[in-house]
């Protein structure tokens, strides 16, 4: 059988040769570029941790319209768990997202709304059916530039065997990148956090991403989201990924959703 290796290449023939298995999805705002290197890669799970009312979806939602226009032709897939999909929401930054772009002809022509499939799901045999048996028929069928799901958390708060939750990660990650090396796609996630308490002062507490280390794993780029007291100002920060540095950065939300701070240097103040 002929093998399949074509030899070895530099790392510029590389990125040259795979240039849309490489590429990012820009995140659309200026400060989530700028920690990722330029956004969501479309390999690996890139995940969103952050507390109720940090940005979560709203950015979710703004992916949604990015992708739609950074790759022509695509589609949208929407996996819900914990609401109903905020469909006024995203009619909201739809017109928005036109009326800030006058000139450009293929956004205000664009039925963004239109290719965007969204699916409810509450819990994990429901999930799985979904990844494993109707998104790969539809991604024969339909070019998809981005697979949200929001969150991944809810379906496994239920579930107490930690063993068998862990298994169902590994399966579930390795079936996903599967579907992305045949259909090319980036796939955002986001993440619900958990107040832990040191246990050496009892008083420090801090708040980490749920599911716990058999999930952290497993997810290729992590960041995390803070409100800020007092203020619409919101953090962002690296957790950590392979192709990112350590860093931070403050947005906040408008009608458009998420954008950068006006003037970041206030922002640290507001801390």
């Amino acid at each position: 059988m002929k093998s399949a290796f074509e030899g070895f290449s530099c790392g510029v023939d590389i990125v040259n040769k795979f240039a849309n298995r490489w590429r990012k999805l820009s995140f659309g705002v200026p400060v989530f570029d700028r920690l990722t290197g330029g956004g969501i890669p479309m390999r690996g799970i890139f995940e969103l941790a952050g507390d109720p009312g940090s940005g979560k979806t709203q950015i979710a939602l703004k992916l949604a319209l990015e992708a739609q226009r950074q790759v022509e032709g695509s589609s949208v897939v929407y996996i819900c768990t914990e609401h109903m999909f905020p469909s006024g929401r995203l009619l909201q930054m739809e017109a928005e997202y036109k009326r800030l772009n006058p000139h450009d002809e293929a956004i205000r022509s664009h039925r963004f709304v239109d290719n965007i499939l969204v699916e409810h799901i509450r819990c994990v045999p429901k999930l799985t059916a979904c990844l494993f048996d109707r998104l790969p028929v539809l991604l024969e069928k339909t070019p998809v530039s981005l697979l949200i799901i929001d969150s991944i958390t809810s379906p496994f708060l239920e579930e107490d065997d930690f063993v068998a939750r862990a298994q169902t990660f590994r399966m579930t990650v390795h079936r996903l990148q599967q579907l992305q090396e045949r259909h090319n796609f980036a796939i955002f996630v986001t993440n619900q956090v958990r107040a832990v308490i040191d246990s050496s002062t009892l008083d420090d507490e801090r708040t980490v991403p749920a599911l716990g280390l058999a999930w952290s794993t497993v997810v290729h780029t992590r960041l995390q989201l803070a409100r800020l007291a007092n203020t619409n100002q919101k953090l962002c920060a690296v957790s950590f990924g392979p192709t990112v540095s350590p860093g931070q950065g403050f947005f906040q939300i408008d009608e458009s959703g998420p954008v950068d701070v006006p003037d970041t240097s206030q922002s640290h103040t507001a801390k």
